[in-house]
């Protein structure tokens, strides 16, 4: 036989209950968002503590709690584009707004180096890997980066991230497809951006980014062609740091030429499942990594470029 003992509360008990359990976790929230908005401390490629340079990168990424649950709306100010092809999202930001206010500086250098350019003031480069830069209108010059959910294309890509100079500001413009449906839609908008220009900057973009492009715009069907000069920094990388450095990749660069890291970033291996259950939840939460971690790639690359253009090319 069992005894079942029925504890009587009162309404203003329940009351008191619940106004407790509000301020905890109003504090609980306030906790999380606190720490994941630490900024890293600078370090030299040595480990030691540093100050920043002026007009340095100073980012930011702080992985999401996997617990929450977040509308892409929550996560993303876009906008819905319609195309022949379908709908998708674009995302338009400026590097101030993509650095929450620290990118003001980052912009003028890279005016300033740009401008170095078209006054003669070109790196030495045997490989005449800047040539195509003198005569471009800083408009005329993008930086490309994809997000996929496979390392071959006959999977689908999700996301293409652009900076470059429109109307007049550097910007960060991402093209999402919400789902699978929408990617033809953004690989159609993509191509009218490239078609709109004349130097193409990546990392590692002639051997992965473009290719995936070009050949998901085949099974698209949506008409592709390349004409414009390709700058990949992979490849400036290699020639400058490759007997230097442990390895080449991005955000080793980062590290050592860049002088900083990140902290908290979503690793690239980990984006195709968290884009998955994305689609399958409707859940964003990792959706806001992603995207901050594509517009990193972007700025990286950027920066390492800036870095070469201005000379500052010693570990």
């Amino acid at each position: 036989m069992c005894e079942y003992i029925v504890f009587m509360i009162s309404d203003e008990m329940r009351r008191r209950i619940a106004a407790l359990n509000r301020r905890d976790l109003k504090h609980a929230d306030e906790v999380s968002e606190a720490e994941g908005q630490v900024e890293p401390e600078v370090r030299s490629a040595r480990g030691e503590r540093r100050a920043p340079d002026p007009g340095e990168l100073r980012v930011m990424a702080a992985a999401s709690d996997a617990r929450l649950h977040l509308s892409l709306d929550e996560v993303a100010q876009g906008e819905e584009i319609h195309t022949p092809a379908g709908t998708f999202l674009l995302i338009d930001q400026t590097v101030q707004e993509v650095l929450r206010g620290g990118g003001r500086a980052f912009g003028a250098r890279y005016e300033r180096a740009i401008g170095a350019l078209h006054e003669g003031n070109v790196p030495h480069d045997p490989y005449d890997t800047f040539h195509s830069l003198i005569d471009a209108r800083a408009e005329d010059v993008i930086y490309v980066d994809i997000e996929t959910t496979g390392l071959t294309a006959g999977t689908p890509l999700f996301l293409i991230g652009v900076l470059g100079h429109f109307d007049g500001d550097l910007r960060v413009v991402q093209l999402l497809a919400r789902d699978y449906t929408e990617e033809a839609a953004s690989l159609s908008h993509f191509v009218t951006m490239l078609d709109a220009s004349q130097v193409i900057v990546s990392f590692n973009g002639k051997s992965y980014d473009l290719p995936y492009i070009r050949d998901r715009c085949l099974f698209m069907g949506v008409p592709f062609r390349l004409r414009q000069a390709h700058i990949d920094m992979l490849h400036v990388g290699r020639r400058i740091w490759g007997r230097q450095l442990p390895n080449c990749k991005l955000q080793t660069l980062e590290q050592y030429i860049c002088r900083r890291t990140r902290q908290g970033d979503i690793p690239g291996a980990e984006i195709p499942n968290a884009y998955h259950r994305f689609v399958k939840s409707g859940n964003a939460v990792q959706m806001r990594d992603i995207l901050h971690h594509n517009a990193l790639d972007l700025l990286t690359t950027t920066e390492v470029l800036l870095r070469v253009l201005e000379g500052k090319v010693y570990l």
